[in-house]
This record gives structure tokens, sequence and C-alpha cells, in this order.
């Protein structure tokens, strides 16, 4: 007897996590990428010997990535991550300074020395996000979401009195200011919202979770760059049996009791892709998009791995982007990989990636972006010379950049990182299925559940496995 067929439509992570297991099931299992390389949005350049990562630069959930290679029967194939005692470092516009470390003690001297009281308040702010992760955040990403009362369920194995925690809980932008007295701190806590491309004066509490989740499972960065962690998967996906077709656009089309998939027939249909449109939500409110700009200095800088630069008004930068405007104050997440990794840029040199928050773009301003590059280029030049000393006297050259229509180009909806917004407390339950309307089609992703983020898109390409498995009769 033949084994069934399941097409996967998209190699991004989740594409390829989905793949690589359906195949280690027993399925025949063909991948179709509609361009000519493979890992979505998370995608690696080498400009003179610099290696940039241009799509997500921080890593968490690191048992989750090793879960995934387990089940691809792939541990040999992962690549090395590195653990970051300095997750991040804060600079606000006031020259005032925040460094959060892994170790609670030393970022809450460093709070202290922000404001006395919040050094008390940063303890009593990650002690309630981990409550917060206990109540929502492990219920959520334990098992595919399908509904409200199967989440409820999961979740009242904490104790009805967690769940009630978690219902009760206001937006982020209120928890910071329930924890901490001075605004540097507060600016801190909203700054979690962006990690889903939200603003943290509308989405839920639950996204402290991720605070609790850096500080208690640590910030990574994969050695040599999150392309490695691409090829590892690729190579599994192979080594399983999956077949990759690359530069190969399809789509599906439901026929009989299967569907048609470029030409051939197949069992079930997994779609890595964005699911607004598939499921008839294009008009959906879409998260914030994101400009990359990626510079090479030409001296080894002292700079730590990641580097926020606050805008003074963060309410304001927030409200001109639902406007659909560029930020006329930008927050700035500056990433300088070479601080961990000396495979990323030659001896002497630094490779600097630099991304601000934009708005989606709207249908027909496409070529607008040709000139809001620049304007942003020049906005970020006088930011980073202004907010870091180090960089005053160091002529960057812009060897490459990200605008939100290249990532359009990547399936991103408008430019949108993350496509669906999870504004309102019940945001985040309110993401596209995994199920498609017609049976037997799922889907993987960061637009669907749990979300984004490497770890999140891995789970996401488990699950789809899982429920395409249970769909033709085998056990999830």
């Amino acid at each position: 007897m033949k084994p069934q067929r399941v097409a996967v439509i998209g190699g991004g992570i989740g594409g390829l996590t989905a793949a690589g297991v359906l195949a280690r099931t027993g399925f025949d299992v063909t991948l179709f990428e509609a361009t000519d390389s493979l890992g979505g949005k998370a995608g690696t350049v080498t400009v003179n010997g610099l290696v940039f990562d241009t799509g997500p630069t921080v890593m968490t959930m690191p048992d989750t990535v090793r879960a995934t290679f387990a089940e691809l029967g792939a541990e040999d194939l992962m690549p090395r991550l590195e653990r970051l005692p300095l997750q991040t470092h804060y600079r606000y516009a006031d020259g005032r300074e925040f460094s959060c470390w892994e170790d609670l003690d030393r970022a809450a001297e460093s709070a202290a020395a922000l404001n006395a009281a919040d050094g008390k308040g940063l303890r009593a702010f990650f002690a309630d996000a981990e409550n917060v992760y206990r109540a929502a955040g492990q219920p959520y990403l334990e098992a595919p979401y399908e509904t409200m009362m199967g989440f409820m369920t999961r979740a009242a194995r904490n104790g009805l009195g967690t769940l009630f925690t978690g219902l009760k809980l206001s937006t982020l932008d209120a928890l910071g200011k329930r924890h901490f007295r001075g605004p540097h701190l507060r600016q801190f806590v909203n700054r979690f919202a962006t990690y889903a491309g939200a603003s943290p004066y509308e989405a839920n509490a639950a996204f402290a979770m991720i605070a609790h989740i850096e500080r208690a499972f640590g910030v990574h960065h994969v050695i040599g760059g999150l392309q490695g962690l691409v090829r590892g998967l690729e190579a599994a996906a192979r080594r399983n049996g999956v077949g990759i077709e690359l530069g190969v656009k399809v789509r599906h089309e439901k026929r009989g009791s299967g569907f048609v998939v470029g030409e051939r027939e197949f069992d079930a249909v997994v779609v890595n892709a964005d699911p607004l449109e598939l499921q008839h939500r294009s008009a959906d409110p879409l998260t914030m998009s994101g400009y990359v700009a990626m510079f090479e200095a030409p001296k080894r800088l002292s700079l730590p791995h990641h580097t926020i630069l606050f805008a003074a008004d963060y309410e304001k930068e927030f409200a001109e982007l639902a406007a659909g405007r560029l930020a006329e104050e930008l927050t700035v997440h500056l990433c300088h990989p070479a601080a961990t990794d000396a495979t990323m840029a030659p001896e002497g040199k630094s490779g600097l990636y630099v991304m601000v928050n934009v708005p989606p773009f709207r249908l027909g301003e496409e070529a607008a972006w040709q000139g809001h590059a620049r304007t942003l280029e020049a906005q970020l030049r006088a930011r980073l010379s202004a907010m870091v000393p180090e960089l005053r006297d160091v002529p960057l050259s812009l060897v490459a950049e990200r605008t939100p229509v290249d990532l359009a180009n990547k399936g991103a909806p408008r430019g949108s990182i993350y496509g669906y917004l999870p504004h309102g407390k019940f945001g985040p339950f309110n993401r596209p299925a995994m199920r498609g309307t017609d049976p037997g089609v799922f889907f993987a992703g960061g637009g669907t559940h749990p979300g984004g983020g490497v770890p999140l898109v891995m789970l996401s390409g488990r699950f789809a496995a899982g429920l395409t498995t249970a769909h033709l009769g085998g056990r999830s």
C-alpha cells in the first residue's frame, strides 16, 4: 500500500518543520517553495565577509528548538546556540541606561540605579510575568488552539485562581505602570508587545510572559547566523525523505476527497503562508512592519549584542504607526552579533543590524518605499550618532537593507511581519485558525497559532503535522 501524500506549500521554518515531521511519520511529502531559497523571513545575507540575519535576531526557548530537532531525528544537525548573559542593553532619550541581565540580581541593581523603588519593582514584575506564563502561556503553547473551551480546560489544570488571574489582565502598559514608578522601566515592559508587532497600549498584558521566557530560558544567538538553523531543518527534511522543489509557485485546489497541487494529487495540504487571505480575513487589522538597515563599521565595536534606543515619547510613536505614518522619532533595535560570535564579521570590522518599526504599506504605495528608505536611513544615522557615543566618529557604510516591500515578497501581507494584529483582551485567541475551511488543509507559520518567533513557528509546524496525521487516520 502506497503511503499517503502530503503537500507542504512554503519553505519557511514552519513548513520545513511540518514537512520533516510528516515524512518521519511515514507520509510521502513534497515541499513547494516559490522562491529559490528556504527559510522564509528567516534569511541571512553575507556582504564583504559580514554575516547578517535579515529576519529574527533574538532566539529563546532553546528546549523547544532542541525538541524539534529531536522529533526530526536530527539532533546532530542542530547548530550551536550561545546564551547571552546581557540579554539587552537599553538607552533612553534622557541619556539614562538600563542593562537587562539574565541574572535577576544584576538586572534589579541596574533598575534601582534609574529609580530606587524600581529594583524591587523589577522583581515583582518578573514574578507577575511568570504567573502570566503559567496561567496563559503554558496552556496556550501546550497544544493547537482550536476552541476557547479547550484552552480554558488546559489552563484550569494550573488552578482556578491562576485562571482568574489571567482573565483579569488588562493592557501591557497598565501592567508596567502597576510595577514601576519611573518611565524608563515602563518603557522596557511595553517593548514586549513589539515581539508580536502590537502596541503595548492595546495589547493584553499576557505578552509579559515573553519577559519571563527570556529570563527563565535565556536569550540565545545561533552561531554563524540563523541560516544555520534553516540548513539544519532542510537537511533533516531531506534525510527523512521530503522532496523539495524550489522556484515552484503553487496553490491547492480541492478535488474529490483530496487536493491537486502543482498538477499532482495529494491527500492533505499544509500551507506555510499567512492565512488571512485564504481564510477570507484580508480586512483584519495588521501588525507593524519593519525597516532594516545593515551597516558595515570599519572597526570592531564594543557594543553589546542587543541594544534598544528608545524614543522619548513611546505612546506618540505607536499612535503615529497606528495612523499609517512613519514615526517622527524612532525606537531603534540595534544588533551587533560580532559581540558574541566572531564568525559574523572579519577581524577589525563589525556589522550592525538596525531595525525600526514602520506601518504596513497601503496597496499601491509600494513604490513610495524607495523614498521612505532614504528618509529612514538618514534618521537612523542621526539617532545612532546622537545616542551611541562610540559611533559618532565611525563612518558606517550601508551594505544592505530590507523594506516592507521585501517582506511582502516573502508572503507578508502588505509587509506586515506577523499578519493578524492581536489587540484586545482576547486578541491572541483570534489568530487565524490552524485548520483551513476545507478538511485536510492546515496552516503553519507565524501568522497562525501560536504566533511569531522561531521557536513558536517550529511549534506551529509540529502542531500542523500532528493535525494532518490525525486527519489522515494516524495518531496526532
